[in-house]
């Protein structure tokens, strides 16, 4: 352990030297000591060295001092750098914008085997790793007794940066291990698989000098020893934006950056541990190792056109383009001397223990999925909302690189070794070789929409005295030993941000009940025209022509194109106008809407069993205690008989399979018509004559059970995305599962409509996990045994596992059952903000192609809570949001629910215990329907909420097993 200390204190010291002995070299030499660039008089390689201010590696002489420096040991033996299908890779700082990215591109391209993902999701914390989550009842009397939700530790910044980190984690399950909707399993062939996955949510910061008190070094050193087949290792974890300015953190027992010296020192036990294990230390085979580096690192102030620094130009050794073979002076900025020490440990290394690197300097890397607070992302953002140039700094030059080439330049890199048995580290820029102002970039995307209104923005008094900069890499090194030249153009990659912000802004395209403005459409085909164009140049360029007939946009199926932007079903009211994919609800959805037309609320149920011969809730006569069913169990009970018989056909829908023998059935016996009146085949209504049984109209779906693929989402579609299939009156839709009768429908949907108040509308109603419940019912987590879920389910529940202990819990559920009961669910359709919510949880449900919807109804629901506190707390003075004064426990009341015991068990007593303190809740409420409350997020004053009432308290009788 000491030895490990020490080792780091001397490398630390090292780094210090080498970087001000560099620096001091890099403002005396002069022309003749600068090396010559790579490809043009120079065809050896060893002349690529890291630190180019160092002589003796730009002359050859690397390896005789390097060999010297490690007492004359041999050089470890190098794995094969070639990426395959046999290639084990692990990325630190996987979840960051280019990390992510390159995770997804490795399988798309390569298919390696294994991809190890390490990241902390944004989370920096000293005792982050040993947090525990505490057992519900301790955390529900902490919370009441004033303890701190993650939004209170946290700024909004900081909470931004780790939902969009949050959100690219889940991107990569979503595309590389649940399956596609063709049924099969996404990725490389034969290598998909959440085994072939692994992702470590940890902070992999050392802390100083007791290295192994916190953060990552242990984790590493336990993911270097059980998976020795390691053969590249790309560390791209870096800080966030926010925590950039300086190079190393200076708070007092924080844990300090390190996370150079983690993974090196890694690399250097592996060392250590095949010479003890072996006298033949070549046998101990390296991982190709490939480390993040920043432009920063050289002088883009001197470099620039300024007038104060006309004098010190002159002098400057390493002008734009900058290359990598010219000493450097002074880094640009405290992160880009971060980086500087960087390279020189990479160099340490590889002196004293032979470790071969590829240090990576990149340039402005911009598209889908990049980090707010970056200079493309806040420009699409404003220049979307209308902003223009005025206010705007537009005196740097900035080489701007889109995400595509730079995970091009990744891979390259990833497999580039110089010839020899001892390679000196290098590092290249990653760059396009052309400059261009951010006004300039502004202006390219402004041309998409209309010209803003004149803005009487004065420029930012902090500009005043301000050097311009000027950031551009040489490319020769790059395009001569990695054979990499950016291929996107400026124009095409900000096409394709603009879509990406776009889409981020309507997700699931314009309300469809307004139709969309024209305005709107016309910049979405400007963007496209200005994607085809792009894509012309490109090829003619390259020597290429486009075949007539050639698609510009899309595939609804190409998830790569897509960029994380989900396909919809065509019957659901989340997909975009303009992309869609056809399923078996698309010839049911326009019937069932104008059977519905004119109904205040729906009842409606799905069974799609080829071997249904009933619906249990239509023929049902007894509850299980014998007792005759309430009649008000369905829409229109109570009214008038000829009303009442009117709005029960037209407002009570079962969708049952056309294969089933129900249908058959009933088609045999006769169908009926809604309306009395009849001419021509079709009723007063336009309605042509539909089949009745029970209270039920049932609406055949045409289309196997099998053909839905095991689609959960897909084949309970009308259930978490009804807008589409109910009439434009239809105020509330409530779905029940056939083997349900509710007591008194009415009286729910009373509630549904009373809200909470008067100051809140409700979204969302739904029950608690029952004590009891039909383990047989399709999509029902309940059961007697525990049973191994099927892998999208357990990769689903992981994932969220992962966030609700990087939130310290403050989400509900994490145990082996949900917490929720989503066999009777009732929706609001009167609000937009509603829909988007319902789009929220089936976009969730439909991606992780999960068995049922329960998981994803206490994920997102928790999310928006979450959100929708953390907002108030913002935009207040620390004020506890209002609703969560009318449940019992607040409005996160429902964590630890459905837990787990200590050895992992599952807790079926704690769970009926839970169901029973909700029921107590109800009871003990201030008359705002009891349950518990948790908000929706809004885009207007109005608050929406979901309301979870325990499932004793909704009035409903579980039939017997159908």
């Amino acid at each position: 352990m000491p030895s490990r200390s020490r080792l780091f204190q001397l490398a630390r010291s090292v780094a210090v030297l080498l970087l001000i002995a560099t620096a001091t070299a890099g403002v005396d030499n002069n022309d003749d000591d600068v090396a010559l660039s790579d490809g043009e008089n120079s065809n050896d390689p060893r002349e690529s060295a890291a630190m180019a201010g160092s002589s003796s590696e730009r002359d050859g002489g690397s390896s005789s001092q390097s060999s010297s420096m490690r007492g004359g040991a041999a050089s470890p033996s190098l794995a094969d750098p070639t990426l395959n299908s046999n290639s084990v890779v692990l990325i630190t700082g996987a979840a960051g914008f280019i990390g992510s990215e390159l995770a997804l591109a490795l399988r798309r391209t390569y298919g390696v085997r294994k991809l190890l993902l390490v990241d902390n999701l944004g989370i920096d914390s000293e005792n982050e790793s040993a947090y525990v989550p505490p057992p519900p009842k301790e955390a529900a009397k902490n919370r009441m007794s004033g303890g701190k939700a993650i939004y209170e530790v946290m700024s909004e910044e900081e909470m931004s940066h780790f939902e969009m980190k949050r959100q690219r984690a889940f991107r990569i399950f979503h595309e590389l291990t649940a399956p596609d909707l063709g049924g099969g399993a996404r990725g490389a062939e034969g290598v998909g698989g959440a085994e072939s996955i692994r992702f470590y949510r940890a902070d992999m910061r050392p802390s100083i000098p007791e290295f192994f008190d916190f953060g990552e070094v242990p984790l590493l050193e336990g993911i270097f020893q059980s998976h020795p087949d390691i053969t590249h290792v790309v560390h791209l974890a870096d800080v966030p934006l926010s925590a950039q300015n300086q190079a190393i953190p200076r708070n007092k027992d924080s844990v300090k950056t390190g996370r150079m010296e983690g993974v090196l020192e890694e690399m250097r036990l592996m060392i250590e541990r095949g010479a003890a294990s072996s006298s033949d230390n070549a046998q101990v085979r390296l991982p190709q190792f490939v480390y993040a580096s920043s432009h920063e690192v050289y002088d883009n102030i001197s470099a620039a056109e300024n007038k104060k620094t006309a004098a010190v130009k002159q002098h400057q050794p390493n002008p734009p383009p900058f290359r990598e073979d010219a000493p450097i002076t002074t880094p640009s900025s405290l992160h880009g001397t971060a980086k500087l020490i960087d390279e020189v440990l990479a160099s340490a290394y590889h002196s004293t223990h032979g470790i071969y690197s590829v240090g990576m300097r990149f340039f402005d890397v911009y598209g889908p999925w990049s980090s707010a607070g970056t200079q493309v992302f806040e420009a699409a953002a404003s220049v979307s909302d209308g902003g223009d140039n005025a206010g705007v700094w537009d005196e740097d030059v900035n080489d701007y690189v889109y995400i595509d080439d730079a995970v091009d330049a990744l891979m390259s890199a990833m497999q580039y070794r110089p010839p020899g048995a001892d390679p000196p580290p290098v590092v290249f820029n990653v760059g396009t070789g052309k400059g261009s102002t951010l006004g300039e970039l502004r202006k390219d995307m402004a041309k998409h929409f209309p010209k803003p209104k004149s803005s009487s923005a004065k420029p930012d008094p902090s500009f005043e005295g301000r050097m311009a900069t000027k950031s551009i890499a040489s490319t020769s090194r790059s395009e001569s030993l990695l054979g990499f030249r950016a291929q996107v153009s400026l124009e095409e990659g900000l096409a394709h941000t603009l879509t990406w912000h776009r889409g981020r802004s309507f997700p699931y395209g314009p309300d469809p009940n307004i139709e969309e403005s024209v305005e709107n459409r016309r910049v979405d085909t400007k963007i496209a025209e200005s994607l085809a164009k792009s894509r012309r140049v490109a090829e003619e360029e390259a020597g290429g022509e486009k075949e007539d007939g050639e698609q510009e946009e899309c595939s609804p199926l190409d998830v790569e194109c897509l960029r994380g932007a989900l396909a919809f079903p065509c019957a659901s009211e989340c997909h975009q106008s303009e992309r869609c994919t056809p399923s078996a609800w698309d010839d049911v959805a326009p019937l069932s809407k104008a059977v519905t037309s004119g109904c205040n609320a729906v009842l409606f149920t799905i069974l799609l069993d080829d071997g249904a011969e009933q619906i249990p809730s239509a023929v049902a006569t007894a509850s299980a205690d014998g007792d005759s069913v309430d009649s008000l169990s369905y829409v229109g009970a109570g009214l008038p008989e000829d009303e009442g018989r009117r709005t029960q056909a037209r407002c009570n829908i079962a969708f049952v399979s056309e294969r089933s023998p129900l249908v058959r059935r009933l088609k045999s016996e006769g169908e009926e018509y809604v309306d009395a009146e009849e001419s021509n085949g079709v009723d007063s209504a336009g309605l042509p004559p539909l089949l009745r049984h029970g209270f039920w109209t049932v609406l055949p779906v045409s289309t196997p059970l099998a053909l839905f693929g095991g689609k959960f989402a897909l084949e309970y579609l009308p259930k978490l995305s009804p807008g589409r299939f109910f009439g434009s009156t239809v105020r509330y839709a409530a779905y029940a599962a056939p083997s349900i009768v509710l007591d008194n429908l009415p009286v729910l949907l009373k509630r549904m409509e009373d809200g909470l108040s008067g100051r809140g509308h409700t979204a969302l109603m739904l029950a608690s996990k029952r004590s009891e419940c039909d383990a047989a019912q399709r999509g029902s987590s309940c059961v007697d045994t525990y049973v191994r879920p099927p892998q999208n389910d357990m990769i689903q529940s992981r994932a969220y596992n992962m966030v609700r202990v990087a939130l310290r819990g403050d989400i509900m559920g994490g145990g082996l059952e949900p917490v929720l009961d989503s066999s009777f669910v009732v929706h609001s359709l009167r609000e937009e903000d509603s829909r988007l919510f319902r789009c929220d949880v089936y976009h969730e449900a439909f991606q992780w192609g999960a068995s049922g919807d329960e998981r994803a109804l206490e994920f997102i629901i928790s999310l928006h809570d979450l959100w929708s506190r953390a907002v108030v707390h913002w935009s207040t003075e620390g004020d506890k949001p209002w609703w969560t004064n009318a449940s019992s426990g607040g409005g996160a009341s429902t964590e630890g629910m459905g837990g787990k015991t200590d050895d992992g068990k599952n807790n079926n007593e704690q769970e009926r215990k839970n169901s029973r303190q909700l029921e107590k809740e109800e009871q003990s409420s201030d008359g705002a329907g009891g349950g518990t409350w948790m908000g929706v997020l809004t885009s207007t004053e109005d608050q929406l909420l979901t309301h979870i009432i325990p499932w004793e308290g909704m009035g409903i009788v579980q039939l017997d097993h159908h």
